[in-house]
């Protein structure tokens, strides 16, 4: 019989952690925000037997929201932090007091999205309605911008984003963001096509002379020094704009490439050529 109740006990425990396992399972966000709640009455109820105030908070990880106004406020006077904005992200620089802070070389970013500035070198006069708008930046000035970011990444705190042009007030991507990561997804792809162009063709040998202007010849190891085992022959490789070119040695068997120009008044198969701009 005691064997009987000891068994009906243990299967009876065994039903009751299955419950409070679903019911865990099901409330697993409830339960957590409850224990961080408590967890915080506690380390605070404990630091305040300690000193003045201390204030222990959980945060979400993916940061906070930020206005315009709200950001301004981290400017680094009267011993705030000093935070910045680059395409809508906000980070916290506080640490590199000697860039950021007042009067210092950075300090026109602070507290604001200055994005275009960071290619295009304007520190003097800041216009609010134009000063993130970088969609009508150059492909290029694209890519130094998520560079810039990326460096930000790296060495600073992020701390959430900044309700406007990137980020509504939920934090949500907007259009206008979506429109940017588009374009910087086409001026990559665009780079990558240059960059192996520039390894395919290497660059040509160029220097300048009040006397002949610019002579641009090719040799074995001319390009990035790297020997191969031809030289080639000077032509105009054309940005993807048609607007800019640059000279790339090409070798013989696709001398006829429509993509490649030659040079004005230089023999078809002549090893250098002189031009003026």
């Amino acid at each position: 019989m005691f064997g009987f109740v000891k068994l009906l006990f243990k299967y009876r425990l065994a039903f009751i952690l299955i419950i409070i396992a679903v019911l865990v399972k099901l409330y697993q966000k409830d339960v957590v925000q409850l224990l961080q709640i408590a967890a915080t009455r506690y380390l605070n109820l404990a630091a305040n037997k300690q000193t003045d105030s201390v204030s222990v908070q959980f945060t979400d990880t993916r940061g906070n929201l930020y206005t315009p106004e709200q950001l301004a406020t981290y400017n680094g006077e009267n011993g705030a932090a000093i935070y910045l904005s680059l395409l809508g992200a906000v980070f916290d620089v506080s640490r590199g007091l000697k860039h950021y802070g007042p009067g210092c070389s950075y300090n026109y970013f602070v507290g604001r999205d200055a994005s275009v500035s960071f290619v295009s070198g304007e520190f003097e006069h800041y216009d609010p309605k134009t000063a993130d708008d970088v969609l009508s930046l150059k492909p290029s000035d694209l890519i130094e911008l998520a560079k810039w970011q990326q460096f930000y990444e790296k060495e600073y705190t992020y701390k959430g984003k900044l309700i406007g042009r990137f980020y509504d007030k939920e934090g949500k991507s907007t259009v206008y963001h979506q429109k940017y990561l588009a374009l910087l997804d086409q001026a990559q792809i665009a780079k990558a096509q240059v960059d192996e162009l520039r390894n395919r063709y290497p660059g040509c040998n160029i220097e300048w002379s009040e006397a002949k202007g610019t002579r641009v010849w090719c040799t074995t190891t001319s390009g990035d020094g790297k020997k191969r085992d031809w030289p080639g022959y000077p032509r105009k490789l054309y940005d993807r704009d048609n607007k800019n070119f640059h000279c790339a040695c090409v070798p013989e068997a696709e001398l006829n490439d429509p993509m490649f120009k030659s040079y004005e008044n230089c023999a078809f198969r002549s090893e250098e050529c002189f031009y003026r701009v």
